[in-house]
């Protein structure tokens, strides 16, 4: 609704994790490089933790688009609230392997044999869990930490990569065979008020704005990374309250006092009060 008036083709903050927008802070950037790292080395498995609205789903979604195709078969659970029997039934059928039974053994053997046949056309699996933080039981982490005994002399047949919000590792430390497997692990960082200037400029320019220079000016930039702590999500959400509003208020650019005004809507109080981290 409001692109047009900012000279943007398309909307710059939405909250749909497609890897165009990712801003690559420090973090951001080594957490890329350490999962792509894992899988195209074959390390075994992974694990990216982080607050919520950091960004780790669509660091996920930028690596899946690294990844060649011709090497490796991506299975993606966004929803791991399933038991162990599940968990192996959604991965077979991802894979195009349909089985009807529900027996573990059987399930198992035939997620075996896909791996094999997958490793013998130069292909290995890569299973991406999101949310994984959710996982219920420990049995679901061991049938998880299992897959990794599908492996050659030389090689795991399949890669695994655990994305979650902080308490995923304290899950994961319960599971010490689990635990000790993760190869690689890394925990994402907030933006700091340099990182939340770029990628503010970073998401408009994807988007389409040409202009030359930032439509926030310092002051509305700083009030956006003292209210959001440099949460991605939280950012994206007020930059874009604060377009719509500026465009009904005609300015030419966000200041200070606007994006004070358009914090204080965002929040339903009349005065901002000091937020504490999350």
């Amino acid at each position: 609704m409001h692109e047009a008036y900012w000279g943007l083709n398309e909307p710059p903050f939405s909250l749909t994790p497609d890897p165009r927008f990712l801003f690559m802070s420090r973090s951001h950037e080594d957490a890329l490089m350490m999962l792509h790292y894992a899988i195209t080395r074959n390390k075994g498995a992974a694990m990216l933790s982080g607050d919520i609205g950091l960004g780790k789903t669509t660091i996920s979604r930028k690596l899946l688009e690294l990844l060649d195709p011709v090497r490796f078969r991506v299975v993606l659970i966004v929803n791991p609230i399933l038991t162990p029997v599940q968990i192996l039934q959604e991965i077979l059928a991802q894979l195009d392997v349909h089985v009807a039974s529900r027996n573990r053994q059987v399930l198992v053997q035939e997620l075996h044999n896909a791996l094999v046949h997958y490793y013998e056309r130069g292909q290995r699996v890569v299973l991406v869990v999101d949310e994984a933080h959710l996982i219920r039981s420990a049995n679901t982490l061991e049938e998880l930490r299992l897959l990794l005994n599908c492996q050659m002399n030389d090689q795991f047949l399949i890669s695994l990569l655990l994305l979650g919000q902080k308490e995923l590792k304290p899950k994961i430390a319960k599971v010490p065979a689990l635990e000790q497997r993760m190869a690689v692990r890394h925990t994402l960082q907030p933006l700091d008020s340099a990182d939340v200037t770029a990628m503010i400029l970073h998401r408009l320019r994807v988007a389409g704005f040409t202009g030359e220079s930032h439509p926030f000016t310092p002051d509305a930039l700083h009030e956006i990374h003292k209210f959001s702590h440099g949460y991605p999500r939280v950012i994206c959400q007020v930059a874009d309250n604060a377009l719509l509003i500026g465009m009904a208020k005609k300015v030419k650019m966000i200041d200070g006092y606007l994006m004070h005004d358009v914090l204080c809507e965002y929040s339903g109080v009349e005065e901002l009060t000091p937020r504490k981290a999350a």
